[in-house]
């Protein structure tokens, strides 16, 4: 390893690799090392499409190659936590897809990996990089609309068929972990985890979620209205709401470029909106990108942004979502 520069190397060749492949293009310090897919053409191709240097097919010769130092998990749900693992004992930093595992169980086995060979371990939510949402919640912490009471938030995109690979008992897939973890860590981050959880939806009969709506309540009174689906459109904006304004964040809000906040009295926060704007980055990983980067150069094995901690705890939130609405709905329905 070069001393200011580590090279990167994505396992899976999907859509969310294509775009973190283009976007490390833009972020000093990386080397675009290498890739793996089980397809041999499909990694080739890959590689000289984003100007990696090598194609693995096997996933063990990647991680026993010395010149790899941070590896991307890029695969389904229900791998993330293997593949991390043995990324991690193999000796490289990894930064995970979200979700970061499948459930708070796994989670726990990454940050264990992760603590037991002294290597940098993150779930990659490019939200928490994100400069609107940085500007929001520093906004919202310095009381710009004073007291924080509600939270509202959606995230619904009609994604895929019902035999896709979005759609994957296998592969593990859920709306809740692939759409719901946004608006859950939103939640968690301006409130804080809830008192009192109810939550309901749609549950094939094989398991997977497609759609689920979820109200968190807390003793004084504040609240957070949330919802994600994978069959449907559901306006994928957020809004904080306060005792003297509320910000709401532009679509899509866990990659926004910009919010509004309107605050005092009633005709001025009605008509008279202050917005923020920031200029969004290749695909909206780069922040991300570069974040870990950097903290993996200066020694660190956790992000203080998004420590493995917050994923842990916002896949204990999601597992309760998903008890409490199979424990509410003892019929599941049929989604073609």
């Amino acid at each position: 390893m070069a001393e200011h520069v580590l090279n990167w190397a994505i396992v899976g060749t999907g859509d969310v690799s294509r775009f973190i492949a283009s976007d490390l293009a833009q972020v000093e310090g990386v080397r675009r090392n290498a890739v793996h897919s089980r397809d041999g053409a499909r990694a080739k191709a890959f590689c000289e499409e984003f100007g990696f240097d090598r194609a693995f097919v096997q996933l063990d010769d990647l991680l026993g190659d010395p010149d790899v130092d941070v590896v991307y998990v890029a695969t389904p749900h229900a791998t993330h936590a293997a593949i991390a693992v043995r990324a991690l004992e193999a000796g490289k930093h990894v930064l995970i897809e979200k979700p970061l595992a499948v459930d708070a169980v796994e989670g726990e086995r990454i940050a264990a990996a992760a603590r037991a060979t002294d290597r940098f371990a993150m779930e990659a939510m490019w939200m928490k990089f994100n400069r609107v949402y940085g500007a929001m919640l520093a906004d919202v912490r310095r009381n710009a609309i004073g007291e924080t009471r509600s939270v509202r938030a959606s995230f619904g995109l009609p994604f895929g068929r019902a035999n896709s690979t979005r759609w994957s008992a296998d592969r593990s897939s859920s709306t809740l972990l692939d759409q719901g973890v946004y608006p859950v860590t939103l939640a968690l981050d301006v409130l804080g985890a809830p008192d009192r959880i109810s939550a309901d939806g749609t549950v094939r009969p094989d398991g997977v979620d497609v759609g689920i709506h979820v109200t968190f309540d807390y003793a004084d009174g504040r609240f957070a209205q949330l919802g994600a689906s994978m069959t449907e459109y559901v306006e994928p904006t957020a809004s904080v709401s306060g005792s003297d304004g509320w910000i709401t964040i532009a679509a899509p809000f866990w990659a926004s470029t910009s919010y509004e906040t309107r605050r005092g009295p009633i005709a001025r926060a009605l008509f008279e909106p202050n917005r923020t704007e920031h200029e969004r980055r290749g695909f909206g990983y780069v922040p991300m990108l570069e974040s870990v980067n950097e903290a993996i150069l200066d020694g660190h094995r956790q992000h203080p942004l998004h420590p493995l901690t917050s994923s842990i705890a916002a896949l204990q939130l999601l597992q309760t979502i998903k008890q409490t609405m199979t424990a509410d709905n003892s019929e599941t329905r049929e989604i073609r």
